[in-house]
């Protein structure tokens, strides 16, 4: 039974009737709100083939040393062990030490660019995940890059990953053998100003293929694939000069250490765009190399739900990162039975 002006909540206010336990609530566990990047990655997961293991270049700053004030110079720093490790008790870095020797396939490495121009942003959404998330384009790039690094794993290759927009920059360094943190670290789900592809203006491919050629200097390995996700497709003369321009480094630098694939990603409102672009920058690389090089340009209609096609767009990047086992779907279309072949294909 109600009372009247009872507690001293309500005491100064004779008119109000409740009851006690009305406003008793239960204590509660916090709730951890799922993560839909992560299931659409554990979706797709089946889609990673396992393949052999690659041959690797004998030793690659994989392992990890105590770092040095005094002795070290300060780019060798792990700058998130600037506070030092909580288990170890240390500030690290990088160090070389032996990796893996694989009994199949040559030295590889995989190489990612991802186009972080404003239309990759909230703006243009390619579709809603079965919880009714909407995903963009960045939410696209991290769950395929995601699967990349998966694939890449598998087969024991090393990875590294950069974006572009106005400029090229590093995302992820390289070369990694990181691939459980960099799993971790793409499928992040945050707000699209605080993504690893955090999308802005400007979309100068040129410049982010000037940036990985000019990283990749400093790598040691013998080949290597590289995969360029993005959005836009340009004109036959704006193609031209985006891929072989002359800045320090183009694609045809980027092409000597191995394949190279363009992935043109495009949504129901734009694919028409999409086909012609990915059209004409199929003429200008036969064009530039005077042979048929359709096969390392591919275009993707993607649309996210029941009906969409997010299973054929990431099992193809999956089979072009495993392009230098041997034994791809994509490599076996393509004519390419290795990295080696595919380079001299791609040269």
């Amino acid at each position: 039974m109600g009372t009247f002006g009872s507690g001293e909540r309500y005491g100064d206010n004779p008119f109000i009737i409740f009851k006690s336990d009305e406003y008793i609530i239960n204590p509660q566990s916090q709730q951890d709100m799922p993560n839909p990047l992560r299931a659409m990655y554990e979706d797709l997961a089946p889609l990673l083939i396992r393949s052999p293991p690659s041959k690797r270049y004998p030793q690659l700053p994989t392992g990890r040393k105590a770092w040095d004030v005094l002795t070290d110079p300060i780019s060798e720093l792990i700058f998130t062990s600037a506070v030092p490790d909580p288990i170890l008790g240390e500030t690290l870095q990088r160090t070389m030490r032996p990796t893996v020797q694989g009994k199949e396939g040559l030295a590889t490495h995989l190489n990612i660019l991802v186009d972080c121009s404003g239309s990759m942003g909230d703006g243009m959404i390619y579709g809603m995940t079965a919880t009714g998330y909407p995903m963009a384009g960045y939410h696209l790039a991290q769950v395929c890059t995601a699967m990349m690094v998966a694939q890449a794993e598998i087969s024991k290759d090393t990875f590294a990953v950069w974006g572009f927009n106005s400029s090229g920059f590093e995302v992820w360094p390289g070369p990694s053998g990181e691939h459980k943190a960099g799993i971790d670290f793409f499928l992040d789900n945050t707000v699209e100003s605080q993504s690893c592809f955090r999308p802005a203006n400007g979309t100068s491919l040129r410049a982010g293929i000037d940036q990985m050629c000019r990283d990749l200097e400093n790598y040691q390995f013998d080949q290597a694939v590289s995969i360029i996700i993005m959005d836009m497709a340009f004109s036959g003369s704006r193609w031209k000069t985006e891929l072989f321009s002359d800045m320090e480094f183009n694609w045809r630098n980027l092409q000597e250490k191995g394949p190279v694939f363009l992935v043109l990603l495009g949504n129901p409102q734009n694919i028409e765009d999409i086909k012609s672009g990915a059209r004409d920058v199929r003429k200008v690389l036969s064009k530039e190399y005077k042979r048929n090089m359709d096969g390392f340009v591919v275009d993707f209609c993607v649309t996210v739900g029941d009906d969409g096609t997010v299973d054929g767009f990431a099992g193809t990047l999956c089979d072009m990162a495993r392009v230098n086992s041997g034994d791809s779907d994509l490599g076996q279309e393509l004519g390419i039975d290795s990295a080696e072949t595919a380079a001299e294909a791609n040269a």
